[in-house]
């Protein structure tokens, strides 16, 4: 089956049945490395196509929970291979995460608080996963981020602050991202703002902004444009 006929089967067992149907359907589509490739792509596909937060966090967690316990059986028979299905975990957590946090304001979606917080759950075992597979530094930023921003979202500004700094500590130490690095620096000032400290703050995101506006490549562009979207998401003008 097709990418296509796969999500278009899931839609219609969860229409006439519900969404364990649909996931004992996926469980049941091929060896391993298929089962686990379709839940990674059926977590975008629901929120891309279907938009459904509801969706993508029960396949998140199914998908999660099967690489595991897969891995689990492979271990001390094969090492790699164990790795790839913990390393599949991983990468749906950060997109379960990244899908639940509201400063993206993607439209069609709609974020409960308690969504929101499952995501936050998601981002913590996002890093701690990766902590076990020998990461780079370059993913270890990566994935701080979104937990980082998590949790800025959930008004924890402390642990914020630290994990962002984590996350600006390991994209030094990788050493070729200088954007990434602006984007980092813009979220340490946007934390700062929300945590009262208003004048840092502002300047530290005004600067991060602005060093990205100059910069001609797209990710440079795009890390300004979500800069200035999260803070309209968090910290929106006050009223007259």
């Amino acid at each position: 089956m097709t990418r296509e006929d796969i999500y278009a089967a899931v839609q219609s067992r969860i229409a006439e049945q519900d969404l364990f149907a649909a996931s004992a359907f996926v469980l049941g589509l091929g060896d391993t490395q298929a089962v686990a490739v379709t839940c990674e792509n059926l977590i975008l596909d629901c929120y891309h196509k279907a938009k459904s937060i509801a969706q993508v966090l029960h396949f998140g967690s199914a998908g999660i929970h099967y690489c595991l316990a897969a891995a689990l059986v492979l271990d001390g028979k094969n090492a790699t291979a164990a790795r790839e299905l913990r390393l599949a975990a991983k990468r749906m957590a950060t997109n379960v995460a990244s899908f639940t946090w509201p400063g993206w304001d993607e439209p069609g979606i709609a974020i409960t608080p308690e969504q929101r917080r499952q995501g936050l759950m998601f981002a913590r075992f996002s890093v701690r996963q990766l902590h076990e597979l020998d990461p780079s530094a370059a993913q270890m930023a990566f994935t701080y981020w979104y937990l980082g921003a998590h949790l800025m979202a959930d008004r924890q500004y402390a642990e914020a602050q630290s994990v962002f700094e984590s996350a600006l500590a390991y994209n030094r130490e990788h050493g070729a991202d200088p954007e990434g690095r602006l984007m980092l620096e813009g979220y340490v000032g946007l934390t700062n703002l929300l945590a009262g400290q208003e004048q840092c703050g502002e300047t530290a995101f005004q600067s991060a902004v602005a060093a990205l506006q100059a910069r001609e490549s797209e990710d440079a562009q795009f890390y300004a444009a979500q800069l200035i979207t999260a803070r309209a998401v968090f910290a929106p003008p006050k009223s007259l």
